[in-house]
């Protein structure tokens, strides 16, 4: 049974000291494992999501049909009750019925000549670092000119994949998938302690938007990965070679183990070139964003350099 240790949902209106987190530094562990859980060493604090959320904005180089386009995607980190069996929000938590979660909410924009991409994903982890390795649920809506699309992962004794389509060649699929690392929970392995990050080799679900844009099987794939450490923090690259897809996080000892840059890198349809897609921080805030939703709010939308 999950062990419920509730720090602050995401509607609580408890102020948190957004300063006074700056984990240790530690080096890290030489053993090359792959559960992660073995290498467990740094501290941390994921209450700095508590009570209020980060948002970090970036500006974003996408790497899409034969070239790179302009845009921006936004990552919003927050920690709430989460409902195990039921898999949603908790309204009315108890430690019976409820476990603490840290919700990513991933926002990618880009243009396309005329048309523009929407891609949202939220990731649902257990803060609870000996059980963070699989997220509870992973959903992602991809909206462009042509249609949109929605898949939903859940965490039932195993992945349970659905996906539903607005185009023909890709339709209503269901899947059952046995249990992996998800490139969508990298971010949140990331954020709650980077030694949770897998390295060597491990299986892995890529990530649903990369899925989604590169038409690629939905399956569980082998990969390798390594975790360096540098004056700055640390550097993680993973690599899915049948994919020839490589993602790399770029990862401050400070401001519990942001990500400063991440670039992914993998052929694009149409001509099959590789390239990468590169999102630098541009600028981060700490705030009770569902507190500010009245019409006069909008100003605040400048302090956080949003395009979109």
């Amino acid at each position: 049974m999950y062990v419920a240790l509730f720090l602050v949902s995401c509607e609580n209106k408890t102020n948190v000291n957004l300063d006074s987190t700056e984990p240790e530094k530690i080096a890290l562990n030489s053993k090359n494992e792959s559960t992660g859980l073995e290498r467990v060493s740094k501290k941390g604090d994921i209450s700095l999501f508590s009570g209020q959320a980060e948002i970090a904005t970036y500006t974003l180089s996408k790497a899409r049909y034969r070239e790179n386009h302009p845009g921006e995607a936004v990552l919003i980190f927050v920690t709430e009750p989460f409902l195990v069996d039921r898999q949603v929000k908790a309204d009315h938590p108890t430690p019976e019925n409820s476990v603490n979660v840290l919700k990513l909410n991933r926002v990618d924009r880009f243009i396309t000549g005329i048309y523009e991409y929407s891609q949202f994903t939220s990731v649902f982890t257990p803060s609870e670092i000996g059980k963070a390795k699989y997220p509870l649920k992973i959903t992602m809506g991809s909206q462009d000119w042509c249609g949109q699309s929605y898949t939903q992962v859940n965490n039932k004794s195993g992945f349970e994949y659905q996906h539903k389509s607005y185009f023909a060649s890709e339709g209503d699929t269901s899947l059952q998938l046995k249990y992996a690392y998800t490139g969508d929970n990298m971010m949140n392995l990331t954020r709650i302690n980077p030694d949770l990050l897998p390295v060597g080799n491990f299986e892995i679900l890529p990530s649903m938007h990369y899925l989604r844009t590169s038409q690629k099987e939905i399956k569980i794939y082998n990969a390798n990965a390594s975790l360096k450490e540098t004056e700055e923090g640390y550097v993680y690259i993973y690599n899915i070679p049948e994919l020839e897809r490589s993602v790399k996080f770029y990862i401050s000892s400070n401001n519990q183990y942001r990500i400063e840059k991440w670039e992914e890198s993998y052929p694009t349809v149409f001509d099959g070139e590789m390239r990468t897609s590169v999102y630098e921080l541009k600028g981060v805030k700490y705030i009770a964003y569902w507190e500010y939703n009245h019409a006069k709010d909008i100003d605040l939308r400048e302090s956080f350099h949003l395009n979109y």
